[in-house]
């Protein structure tokens, strides 16, 4: 059975309960239920019932270029993320370095650190220049 948040798959178990599986980062929850299991890991990801993260944005605390590269985050970014039931949040900007927070089905996922450093940089650069973003850093929960 699937679940209907991305990269989640429901399973039952042999003795009848349900395991809600996220398969990027190999987290699972479990429940009585299926319901039960699919909450458990909406919870377990921040994610409510309309696919929202309850994680606020942060570019409302940041003006210029570095507000641009956290609506970028917020926005395109996340939105591939969300693929696999993650975001991406601008924590600090400076020195033409981004700090940024990988979060949602993207916290402790293994490939994480890879997708940031291959994916996430490129990407900023591609759009923003690497006079802009020179690196970029995770923040390391």
């Amino acid at each position: 059975m699937v679940s209907s948040l991305p990269s989640v798959t429901l399973l039952q178990s042999d003795d009848g309960g349900w395991l809600a599986l996220h398969e990027p980062s190999g987290r699972g929850v479990r429940g009585d239920t299926a319901e039960e299991a699919e909450v458990a890991m909406r919870e377990l990801l921040g994610v409510d019932d309309e696919g929202s993260f309850a994680e606020p944005s942060t570019a409302g605390r940041f003006e210029g270029t570095a507000r641009e590269i956290a609506e970028y985050l917020e926005g395109k970014v996340s939105e591939m993320l969300a693929l696999h039931s993650g975001y991406a949040r601008l924590e600090a900007y400076q020195d033409s370095v981004a700090t940024i927070r990988l979060g949602g089905g993207c916290q402790g996922c293994p490939s994480s650190r890879l997708t940031l450093m291959n994916g996430v940089k490129r990407e900023l650069q591609d759009t923003f220049g690497e006079e802009q973003v020179m690196d970029v850093y995770p923040v390391l929960d």
